[in-house]
């Protein structure tokens, strides 16, 4: 896939992937809190079904970023990565609150932590 890059109504920079079903938001190297502000932004402007892969740099920040999507009724698609670089595909959602906590075994077998 290509990868491309846009700016936002403040002259902010985003990446975008060139599949317009896709929006590709590269976090790394952001601290907490600003991973889950970000993910909060981008979906606020995503439309229902479209699904974010969001890249973050460090543990806490992939948990706090799969927290919030949880928490907020988003379809977790996919996680996986390593120590410095892990992905997440969040599907946008109708926002609803969970009735159970964030299970530690997500899509496939795979495990969130």
């Amino acid at each position: 896939m290509a990868y491309g890059s846009v700016s936002d109504s403040m002259g902010e920079q985003e990446s975008v992937r060139a599949d317009p079903e896709t929006l590709l938001l590269d976090c790394r190297g952001e601290i907490c809190p600003m991973p889950v502000f970000m993910v909060k932004k981008a979906l606020a402007g995503a439309s229902l079904g479209e699904i974010l892969e969001v890249i973050v740099g460090d543990e806490s920040s992939k948990q706090n970023v799969l927290r919030y999507c949880w928490n907020h009724g988003q379809e977790i698609v996919e996680s996986h990565g390593e120590k410095a670089e892990f992905h997440m595909l969040v599907r946008k959602s109708p926002e609803t609150i969970p009735d159970k906590p964030l299970p530690a075994v997500g899509p496939c077998g795979t495990r969130w932590d």
